[in-house]
């Protein structure tokens, strides 16, 4: 470096002598060559600089990266998680789908049931008519579909068993008393397999289910019972203590009750963030539920798996376009 500083200096005393030797040249010229010494010198310390500036590594590029890919994103106040729809929440987390993946859908409900209050127009969406889901019953076993339950669907994306064909998983979502009267005689007639998202805190109220009746559907081996919180709370609207005992009571109540694991959660309202996806893994779950629609089940988004809400205005025709 040294030796090239050196050199660089000897030029610029030459242009320097040049100039004091030549004074009959013209001002601008004079000038000329003065800037063309001060380029010289500059020139010359960058191209030192470049040289001795040390180049990163590998590592550095790597870590860098990882650092941007974890970024979490942003917290909502309490006012916009009291807002959270299906859609946002897709927003906010985007769950990649990675890992072994099936093409599986996976349709949910609500009430199977006429809506007593033709004014509550909110029920009237997540309600189906008992003859309405009879019809989509018939095609789904009439067509060759298999319904499976969710430990089915864990154990094909580790490859501990294999996918028949046309799967297919029916899910009830908050344990309302019309899917005992209504629902459960229609999967009985055609042997289905379905899942009830059940709050623990809700069981035995006006319109849920009650125990004598879960042991009664438990029993027949035909209805899976996996848990949804106890009070049915949007877990990213409360605080840290009462999301982390609304997932654990929830699963520690059912297993108790119907001495089976538990090993499945759907959040309340398809609410998540990364922080309850951690509490739901510290809890012992092997996977949860969302609201998000897509039929394809991957490992990757284990914590967050996609359903279809069916909903009761639909048709056949577009009952078999979900599938």
């Amino acid at each position: 470096m040294k030796k090239q500083i050196k050199s660089v200096h000897k030029i610029t005393h030459r242009i320097l002598r040049k100039v004091k030797k030549h004074k009959s040249q013209n001002l601008g010229q004079r000038l000329l060559i003065v800037l063309l010494s001060f380029l010289v010198i500059i020139i010359g310390r960058q191209v030192v600089v470049l040289k001795v500036s040390p180049l990163p590594t590998p590592r550095q590029n790597i870590q860098t990266q990882q650092t941007d890919l974890t970024v979490l994103p942003p917290q909502n106040t309490a006012s916009d998680q009291a807002k959270l729809t299906n859609t946002s929440t897709k927003q906010l987390y985007l769950y990649q789908q990675s890992g072994n993946s099936v093409r599986v859908p996976v349709l949910y409900y609500h009430y199977v049931g006429n809506n007593p209050n033709p004014q509550d127009h909110q029920r009237d969406a997540l309600s189906i008519t008992p003859d309405k889901f009879h019809e989509q019953m018939q095609f789904l076993a009439t067509n060759g579909y298999h319904a499976i339950s969710y430990d089915t669907l864990y154990a094909i994306l580790n490859h501990q068993t294999a996918m028949p064909s046309k799967p297919v998983i029916l899910t009830f979502d908050d344990g309302y008393v019309d899917f005992f009267y209504n629902a459960y005689p229609i999967l009985q007639q055609f042997n289905l397999r379905a899942t009830v998202f059940i709050p623990t805190g809700l069981i035995g109220r006006s319109a849920y289910l009650n125990w004598d009746q879960i042991h009664q559907m438990q029993h027949s081996q035909l209805i899976s019972f996996e848990a949804h919180s106890v009070n049915h709370y949007n877990l990213t609207a409360v605080s840290t203590e009462v999301a982390k005992n609304e997932i654990t009571e929830s699963k520690k109540t059912l297993e108790q009750e119907l001495g089976t694991p538990v090993n499945f959660m759907a959040y309340p309202y398809g609410a998540t963030n990364n922080q309850i996806i951690q509490m739901v893994r510290e809890a012992g779950y092997v996977g949860a539920i969302g609201t998000w629609a897509s039929n394809t089940q991957s490992e990757g988004t284990r914590y967050n798996l996609p359903r279809i809400r069916v909903s009761g205005t639909l048709n056949i025709q577009s009952f078999q376009n979900l599938l």
